[in-house]
């Protein structure tokens, strides 16, 4: 096994394999600002996975000879946030969360859409954050942080989650 990467039990599996195809979906459903650096419909769209990788295949799988809006999607693997260059949304993994604050921070600076599924991560204001209620996977939306970053999520996407933030962080 790879350093870095965490594969998930059987139980997991169906987890992350659930949050990829929610993650997937999401990116369909976001807008970057005209202008900002990561608009350019020409690249791919980049989804960094940062720190230990919980999705084990199931990310790629998801992904997988699929565009968005006639962009392909691209996924990296990212050890830390100096090793996320250019990318469009970044997972942040719960091996980061001691460092979840000032990931989150960097990246919203470069208008990334950043997605967690850790209390750290909703603390820090990331703008998606998927939790397990009762066994199923929802997810929380943070639209003022969003749009703080040059990024807009469809009402299509605000109708799904869990709870959507106008101001301030995540329960």
């Amino acid at each position: 096994m790879a350093a870095g990467n965490v594969w998930p039990s059987s139980e997991t599996a169906s987890e992350y394999a659930i949050k990829a195809a929610f993650l997937f979906n999401i990116i369909k459903y976001a807008e970057w600002a005209p202008g900002s650096p990561l608009s350019d419909p020409s690249k791919p769209i980049v989804v960094a996975i940062v720190g230990d990788d919980p999705f084990g295949s199931a990310l790629d799988d998801a992904v997988r000879d699929r565009t968005v809006r006639g962009r392909r999607v691209l996924v990296v693997h990212a050890a830390n946030l100096k090793s996320v260059k250019q990318a469009h949304v970044a997972f942040i993994s719960s091996s980061e969360a001691s460092r979840a604050g000032d990931a989150i921070s960097a990246l919203n600076s470069r208008s990334t859409l950043t997605v967690g599924d850790t209390e750290a991560a909703a603390q820090a204001l990331v703008m998606v954050n998927f939790v397990v209620v009762q066994g199923r996977v929802r997810f929380d939306v943070n639209q003022a942080q969003a749009r703080r970053n040059g990024i807009e999520l469809s009402s299509q996407l605000l109708k799904l989650a869990r709870y959507v933030h106008e101001a301030g962080g995540l329960p």
